[in-house]
């Protein structure tokens, strides 16, 4: 199996672990076959794996990891187990395939030697989650211990990332010491981590101060270094030496967005790391499966404007942009609140500090001027003008700002932009925050501030504002605004010249950014900075965007450069990155179906009126029919040759009540307060409760671990497990309640109504992306959308796709590598489903004659879903299927899926069909509703392991029908019984 293909198993599979307590990416593994690693090897990093994230959970929660970290995760199990109990092995294995992989690359690298075993390297995407992989490290390194560390540090490029880790390491329960401020986080342990600054390291000391020299760190030691770049050479090869002489007898983790942006600048440092890093997720992988905000580049060129003229226009522009996000996340609340969207921020930032550099500071004066002019409203009003009617064009005539403002540029309400960005119309004021550090206060009139200057040398950028005539006036009573702008009710809507940006500042607010001066040789931060960004929590803080066209301006960071050139070096730096910034983007049409055929058919649909969060406040109760249970052993399987048996250790299951003397033995305050903030993170505004009722739902929460645990007397540990057990049970309730009033009150509209799109015979569908450089691909692609006979054919080439007459549109596009597809294109498993059921329909026409039979693709997210007990769940297809002489309906919701890594017959997928009987039993009015999996893995395969084996016929009695057999018989079989 190539990387390729692996990844793609990996990325669609399901999070968190199976009721055996394997992970899911597991048993995708074991599935894969030709594993170079042992079966018993496997399992036993992944019983390892789930063994430290239960110890990072036992004070933070739910955290389940993402695909792309379990494997990070999991390579680091395979490298430590091999130099800690197999090395010389290992270094024979990884020279026999650094042999194969020297010939076929034609590139020269040095044999691995044991030298080489002393530093590993995670490139990783800023937001992908390094913080948690460094944790996991951290207990992966103290379970194989190589060598017992005489010194664990964590080095870090500035204070502010240092605090940060500080309280990351807290939250993972992991001793830990700030040395800046000789601070500890008070978890119990050994192996305490010192957090210190890579400028507080020095070779020699010289002077007095903070600083520790090198050889202070006697013995062997463990090093975590996050973020060592800064870009210049002097200084990387500055900390390389640094690096070298604290592990000279130890090892270094370290984690790095940036490595694309050093690795090409000098051949010693690519050397350095050519055989260190042993995960690459940088951004180009983060990006394309779907993680973080979509973002769009301003790129004008410096000869289609006028440098005072591009800077008005720009900015003006940039207002827009900022002004169509903040309108759209005021009418868009409960979207905003379903994927967790932040309120836009807009910032002005560079890379360079603001103290006394003369580009910065200019560059922050225009701003500052710019927005000070902005109140002129005649003035706005024209640039606005201008702007929306294409005043300002390309070299070719082209409007430069035409894909731009679609939801302002009809209906702009300037007095709602004033209000909106900044609180109001009056006199532009300037403050000085006196209890804050090189910050000055925006505001209008005696409005609230809406914005914040943050500059490193306040006392010469105030001599130009003055120059300027700005008169700053003095505020003795208001505390940091930049320290404000992370909580909710901050009034803080733009701000200014920030390099602590850059620097770790975390924040999921940035929606706008206006490009400031780059200094030469800023790669790394530039980086960083993008990656402060593009930063999005996402529905279920799954750090995905959700390709809803309703919020997608939300979830795009737009970004502009007040200079021209600021652009050019933005995006130059972008492009190490391999991410098309800009690709073609093309409109698909697509022939839709003779809507007689379809637009009365009936569309099970949410009542769009009924709002559960909105309508009904819901009390935590206990409910006998709900039960959670916190499995803090997992089963073990052994394996003898190609017999698996499962054999369980003793275990006991307990409640809390079975376990202490006394409930009221815990710090009920402190658990009260993290359900809370647990229940504003996922967004169970409605759900209300008091300590009893937490206390009370205990009673269905039980504890699954050996006998010898519930001797525990640690009551910290006890009250961090029942938060973990209120939590699980709190999940199971809201989703059991809120899956029953959606269940009560669907109804049905007529498909027309709810598929306006389709109404048209002709619409322009899907948007494929490709990039630029495939010149002849978008030719063809351009010539196919232009030309319907053409498109019609099905297809595997230019424009994967495939065709059938029943569906509501056609053609319908397939996956495609070169190609980016929205909405996506069918996987390989929809696409047989497809081909198949038409080769059956056709096959039996005479037989269905008296059916009229319909098929759409339903859209992921933006279809119609449904919400089970631990997921939604949008079926890849509904058919209806109409009686023409009874008039008799059956609408059936197709899943075309692998089954291998599912709980099978008791997946919620499979058991979905009981719940559409409930809601056809509530509709009552004739319609039948149905659903099938159709699996692509095979039934032999499903069955392998399983003693004695689940029979097919079992399957196929829950609706479970398999692609390579002749499913599409048994499934109208099954519907319309024998004909």
């Amino acid at each position: 199996m190539n990387l390729k293909s692996f990844k793609k198993k990996f990325k669609d599979e399901k999070e968190g672990t199976d009721s055996n307590g394997r992970s899911y990416y597991l048993n995708t593994l074991l599935g894969s076959g030709n594993l170079k690693i042992s079966e018993d090897d496997l399992i036993k990093y992944d019983e390892n794996i789930q063994e430290y994230v239960r110890k990072i959970n036992e004070k933070r929660g739910n955290i389940k990891l993402k695909y792309f970290q379990y494997l990070a995760v999991l390579f680091t199990e395979i490298f430590l187990d091999n130099i800690t109990n197999r090395k010389t092995e290992f270094i024979h294995k990884l020279n026999e395939f650094l042999e194969e992989y020297k010939q076929k690359e034609k590139i020269e690298i040095e044999p691995f030697i044991e030298e080489d075993f002393k530093k590993l390297a995670y490139w990783m995407a800023t937001g992908s989650g390094k913080t948690l992989i460094m944790h996991m490290n951290y207990l992966q390194f103290l379970k194989y211990k190589p060598f017992e560390p005489d010194n664990i540090l964590l080095i870090t490029p500035n204070l502010s990332l240092s605090y940060q880790h500080f309280q990351e390491l807290e939250k993972s329960g992991i001793p830990a010491k700030l040395y800046s401020e000789n601070k500890t986080t008070g978890s119990e342990g050994d192996y305490e981590i010192l957090i210190i600054e890579i400028t507080k390291l020095a070779e020699e000391k010289k002077g007095s101060g903070l600083s520790l020299t090198i050889d202070t760190f006697e013995g062997k030691n463990l090093i975590f270094v996050d973020e060592g770049h800064k870009g210049q050479k002097s200084e990387e090869k500055s900390w390389i030496k640094k690096r070298k002489e604290l592990t000279k007898n130890g090892f270094a983790f370290e984690y790095s967005a940036t490595f694309g942006q050093i690795l090409d600048s000098d051949k010693e440092i690519l050397k350095d790391y050519a055989k260190a890093i042993i995960f690459d997720y940088s951004y180009k992988y983060f990006y394309n499966d779907g993680y973080g905000k979509d973002f769009q580049v301003l790129n004008v060129k410096k000869n289609e404007m006028k440098d005072e003229e591009f800077q008005e226009a720009v900015l003006v522009a940039n207002l827009l942009d900022f002004y169509q996000q903040m309108f759209l996340y005021k009418t868009k609340p409960d979207l905003v609140r379903e994927y967790n969207i932040e309120k836009p921020l807009w910032v002005f930032v560079g890379t360079t500090v603001a103290g006394k550099n003369v580009h910065v500071q200019s560059d922050i004066l225009q701003i500052i001027k710019f927005l000070s002019k902005a109140f002129d409203e005649r003035w706005l009003k024209s640039k606005i003008e201008k702007i929306l009617t294409g005043g300002y064009k390309k070299e070719n005539g082209e409007d430069i700002f035409k894909n731009k403002f679609d939801l302002i540029r009809n209906n702009l309400d300037l007095e709602d932009l004033y209000k909106s960005v900044f609180h109001g119309k009056g006199a532009f004021r300037i403050y000085e925050i006196k209890d804050a550090d090189g910050e000055l206060g925006l505001r209008v009139g005696d409005n609230n501030y809406f914005g914040v200057v943050n500059v490193g040398d306040l006392s010469e950028f105030k001599k130009l504002l003055a120059k300027e005539g700005f008169i700053v006036e003095q505020d003795a009573i208001s505390s940091s605004l930049f320290d404000n702008i992370k909580k909710p009710d901050s009034t803080i809507n733009t701000l200014i010249g920030a390099k602590k940006f850059i620097e770790g500042w975390d924040t999921w607010r940035v929606s706008s950014m206006g490009l400031l001066h780059i200094g030469s040789g800023k790669g790394p931060q530039i980086i960083q900075l993008f990656g402060r960004g593009v930063r999005l929590k996402g529905k279920d803080i799954s750090l995905k965007r959700s390709n809803r066209p309703e919020i997608k301006h939300l979830e795009t960071l737009n970004i502009y450069g007040i200079k021209a050139d600021y652009i050019d070096k933005f995006l130059s730096v972008i492009a190490k990155e391999d991410v098309d910034y800009d690709p073609e983007e093309i409109k698909i049409p697509v022939k839709t179906l003779d809507k007689e055929k379809w637009q009365n058919l009936p569309y099970l649909s949410k009542n769009d009126s009924k709002i559960f969060e909105e309508d009904i406040p819901l009390k935590l109760t206990k409910d006998d029919k709900i039960h959670y249970k916190l499995d803090l052993l997992p089963k073990i399987t052994i394996y003898d040759g190609t017999k698996k048996d499962q054999a369980t250790l003793q275990v006991k299951e307990k409640t809390i009540y079975d376990i202490i003397d006394s409930i009221e033995l815990l710090n009920w305050g402190k658990i009260f307060v993290d359900i809370i903030n647990y229940k504003t993170l996922k967004g169970y505004w409605n759900l209300y409760f008091d300590i009893e009722d937490l206390k009370d739902v205990l009673h269905n929460c039980k504890i699954r671990e050996k006998p010898e645990f519930f001797n525990i007397q640690n009551i910290k540990k006890l009250e961090d497990i029942t938060i973990l057990l209120i939590k699980g049970y709190i999940d199971k309730f809201y989703k059991n309640r809120k899956g029953k009033y959606e269940t009560e009150n669907m109804h049905y509209k007529k498909a027309g109504e709810q598929l306006k799109l389709f109404l048209n015979q002709k619409v322009e569908y899907y948007t494929v992306k490709v990039s630029k450089k495939e010149h002849n691909l978008i030719e063809n692609i351009k010539s196919l959308a232009e030309n319907m006979d053409k498109l019609l054919k099905d297809d595997l080439d230019v424009l994967p796709r495939i065709t059938i007459e029943n569906s509501v549109f056609i053609p319908i596009l397939l996956e495609s590598e070169k190609i980016k597809i929205s909405p996506p294109g069918l996987n390989e498993s929809e696409k047989k489903f497809v081909e198949g059921l038409e080769k059956y329909l056709k096959g039996n026409s005479k037989s269905l004659s008296q059916y009229g039979i319909v098929l759409l693709r339903n859209e992921s997210r933006s279809g119609l879903g449904f919400q089970l007990d631990w997921s939604e769940f949008y079926p890849d297809f509904i058919m209806w299927i109409k009686d023409k002489n009874t008039d008799k309906t059956h609408i059936v919701f197709i899943d075309p899926k692998g089954l291998l890594h599912t709980q099978k017959l008791k997946d919620e997928k499979v058991q979905f069909k009981e719940y559409l009987k409930e809601i056809e039993k509530n509709l009552n009015n004739g319609v039948n509703l149905n659903s099938f999996i159709l699996s692509i893995t095979k039934y032999e395969d499903l069955i392998k392991g399983e003693v004695p084996p689940t029979p097919k016929e079992e399957f196929e009695k829950a609706n479970i029908l398999f692609l390579n057999d002749d499913w599409a018989e048994k499934l109208f079989k099954k519907i319309l019984g024998a004909r």
